[in-house]
């Protein structure tokens, strides 16, 4: 066979075969379509070849969550930060395995230091509001 849309004779495709529409290429399902890995699953963002590793987890935030809770249980004696802690440490260990309870740990975490936070401002602003009614000149003898 000679000319245009031929295959010469003796020539065998190194790709394996040929294309949609009889002519000669690797992509035998047309126009890029689905390639296929090992196991018959398709490949995406969802799934990559083996031995390629993911993108890793994002732990900033739990981390930020767990500096943070600490400097509160640090700085103020707070006690509801004490389970922002822990919810922390724990999201921090389950980034990796199970990025999703991660991600929950972490929200408990912020959640749990905004209200020791939110405690803290409430007894700064009634310890200054019971300084500030105080009276100077009262004495425990003028009841006497």
């Amino acid at each position: 066979m000679s000319g245009y849309g031929g295959v010469p004779p003796g020539w065998h495709d190194p790709y394996g075969g040929y294309g949609q529409g009889g002519t000669p290429g690797w992509d035998d399902a047309g126009a890029y379509g689905p390639q296929y890995g090992p196991q018959g699953r398709p490949y995406g963002p969802q799934y990559g070849p083996p031995g390629v590793p993911q993108a890793p987890a994002n732990n900033g935030s739990a981390i930020a969550a767990l500096v943070c809770n600490c400097v509160v249980a640090l700085l103020c004696c707070n006690i509801v930060a004490i389970p922002g802690i822990v919810t922390g440490a724990l999201a921090l260990g389950r980034v990796q395995t199970d990025p999703a309870s991660a991600r929950r740990l972490t929200i408990w975490s912020w959640s749990l230091f905004a209200a020791s936070l939110l405690i803290g401002i409430i007894i700064a602003v009634v310890y200054f509001a019971l300084i500030v009614t105080h009276d100077p000149g009262y004495t425990s003898t003028d009841g006497v």
